[in-house]
């Protein structure tokens, strides 16, 4: 089954706007929407090898940080401010965010400082 993943992004200044939408086509997803009290090191099932993903979509309602494959010793830290998505397209000339273990993501951990909401949208071609 194909499953699709649509990104749309806008710039803009006054009366001049600049929009683009981007699909990604893969085969499996990894979404969640969580609602999570104050925590550290909150685990997040995720998980994929670099070859196969997609998109990544990231949004949390507050600050928050996501780190990679340990809680103590991260491969990768992502910080996700309030409101600001992390989006990442296979093919966007953007390099792969996920560098440490030769890119493979086998957890994930989450840190609030506050109560929030976080949505994740991950799509894989498997």
């Amino acid at each position: 089954m194909s499953i699709s993943h649509t990104v749309s992004q806008t710039w803009g200044a006054g009366s001049s706007q600049v929009a683009v939408q981007t699909t990604k086509t893969g085969s499996v997803e990894q979404n969640s929407s969580l609602t999570l009290g104050t925590v550290t090191n909150q685990a997040v099932d995720l998980q994929w090898a670099q070859a196969k993903l997609l998109s990544v979509f990231v949004k949390t309602d507050l600050d928050a940080t996501l780190k990679i494959n340990s809680s103590g010793s991260p491969t990768d830290t992502i910080t996700l401010a309030a409101g600001v998505p992390f989006v990442w397209l296979k093919g966007s000339g953007v390099p792969y965010p996920f560098t440490g273990t030769a890119g493979a993501v086998t957890s994930a951990f989450v840190t609030t400082t506050a109560a929030t909401n976080i949505e994740i949208r991950i799509l894989l071609d498997l």
